[in-house]
């Protein structure tokens, strides 16, 4: 089984300014969605054995907060011409083809749409556009790197920043639920009149205690039941 994960770059500085294009950097808002996105696949899964990053400054950036998350090293990152640009989803594929099999996991950093074409192009029913700072995440029941060809993959998983921050959200949503209902539940076998009139401060403190919590671990939020029925395939 062999894995790729086709990571697009985080939101860098907008084109028309006086540096050339492959000079621009991250802004701070793409620094934290790479760091976010990194350390939520990270905190399941385990470094890929080959990470690839266009030559570009936001791309290379992406690329080394995402090693970071990975406890990769940064100098073990290559760069390649092939990367940048609207390069043709087969020269892209074909790049991969070259890897060696002793390489089960390859991380890809690049730029769109070439990289949302090349995941329409391997992952078999994925048409989706990968947002900045967005992976897609694939295996493939192959031996070697060049086997590798269109529709082949399996998606595993597909994520970005907006995602996450739902999925987040979702989850304080749910612990604030429970959290609220077992305090009431608490009070009222005290006193149901008592618990009533303290639902608003209850309510309150299981919102604050949720987040508190989801912030301080930084817990992988819950998979959707779709991510989880795809794991359970594998």
């Amino acid at each position: 089984m062999l894995r790729i994960y086709i990571v697009r770059h985080a939101t860098a500085q907008d084109r028309g300014g006086a540096l050339p294009d492959f000079e621009r950097s991250l802004v701070k808002k793409g620094t934290k969605e790479a760091t976010a996105v990194a350390r939520h696949l990270a905190s399941a899964n385990a470094a890929p054995d080959l990470m690839i990053s266009s030559f570009a400054n936001r791309a290379i950036e992406t690329a080394h907060l995402f090693a970071k998350a990975f406890g990769y090293p940064h100098q073990k990152i290559l760069l390649k011409d092939t990367f940048y640009g609207n390069t043709n989803t087969e020269d892209l594929a074909q790049e991969i083809r070259k890897q060696p099999d002793k390489y089960r996991s390859i991380m890809l950093v690049g730029h769109d749409p070439a990289f949302s074409q090349l995941a329409a192009h391997l992952v078999k029913g994925f048409r989706e556009a990968i947002p900045k700072g967005g992976v897609v995440t694939a295996e493939f029941a192959l031996d070697h790197w060049r086997d590798l060809a269109g529709g082949a993959g399996t998606l595993i998983e597909f994520t970005g920043p907006g995602r996450l921050k739902a999925q987040k959200k979702e989850a304080r949503t749910e612990l604030e639920t429970r959290l609220a209902r077992s305090m009431e539940g608490i009070l009222g076998r005290v006193s149901r009149p008592g618990a009533a009139a303290f639902q608003k401060e209850t309510r309150k403190a299981a919102h604050k205690l949720a987040r508190d919590f989801l912030k301080t671990l930084n817990v992988r939020p819950p998979a959707r039941p779709e991510t989880s029925k795809r794991r359970a395939a594998r």
